[in-house]
């Protein structure tokens, strides 16, 4: 895990707010849970470039004092969690309270609920899940690429993830070439987790997740390292030095 790479998106800015306190703060601050198209309904409010009479470039940021794309844009302001996130929050950290029927549910039956909801790997992935919020990893879904999570050092809105985490108790060649080419191609690290779980063990009981114990390999390769800015930089260089020479 100490070779993964913390890399700000450009132009990344801590989020405004974009939902309720209430719920904005969890998402922001703590990157818990999701809301409906927490994408599609987000404006860009990164600056666009204009040039000035004394030819300089500012930024122009938009200014909305009259409320039009708030008005135009849907506010969710109900949080998703997944059973892994419940159960950190409840349990784990104490400030999550889980009521059925105006009824608060218990550690054992939030347990239960969350280990039917999660099917049969989810003892596994809450143990991951816990494991890599206790040192620190911001966590995202890691569905689009295949893997358990999508792991920060920073918010997900200001930082590309640094890696994605696979869980396998077995792994063959072809599938973890795949794995680490398609990461690769997106500039993340392939972490693969393989979880040990004692032979009988009941985990019916949440603390059944202490006796799991967690096996780690990081994979990494040279296009991780890749400075992508510089790149760019180089090659608009290039390119000004080709015009350059077509003008004289």
């Amino acid at each position: 895990m100490d070779l993964l790479k913390n890399e700000k998106k450009y132009g990344g800015e801590e989020p405004p707010e974009q939902v309720p306190t209430r719920v904005c703060h969890a998402i922001i601050y703590g990157g818990y849970g999701c809301y409906l198209n927490e994408r599609a309904e987000r404006i860009n409010h990164r600056a666009q470039l204009e040039t000035t009479d004394d030819n300089e470039k500012v930024m122009k940021r938009l200014i909305d004092p009259e409320g039009v794309w708030r008005d135009r844009r849907p506010i969710h302001d109900r949080l998703y969690l997944s059973p892994e996130e419940t159960i950190f929050l409840s349990i784990d950290t104490n400030v999550l309270v889980v009521s059925e029927n105006k009824k608060e549910l218990t550690s054992g039956e939030l347990w239960l609920r969350m280990k039917d909801l999660g099917g049969p790997s989810f003892l596994r992935r809450y143990v991951l899940y816990r494991y890599l919020r206790n040192n620190g990893w911001c966590i995202r879904s890691g569905l689009p690429y295949g893997c358990e999570y999508l792991i920060y050092k920073g918010n997900p809105e200001s930082h590309h993830a640094a890696a994605g985490v696979k869980m396998e108790s077995q792994m063959d060649a072809h599938t973890f070439i795949g794995f680490n080419r398609t990461l690769t191609n997106m500039k993340k690290a392939l972490v693969i987790v393989t979880p040990l779980v004692p032979e009988g063990l009941n985990t019916n009981d949440h603390r059944s997740a202490e006796s799991v114990k967690l096996l780690m390999s990081t994979s990494t390769t040279m296009f991780v390292e890749r400075k992508m800015n510089d790149m760019k930089k180089k090659e608009f260089e290039e390119y000004k030095r080709n015009l350059k020479r077509k003008a004289e």
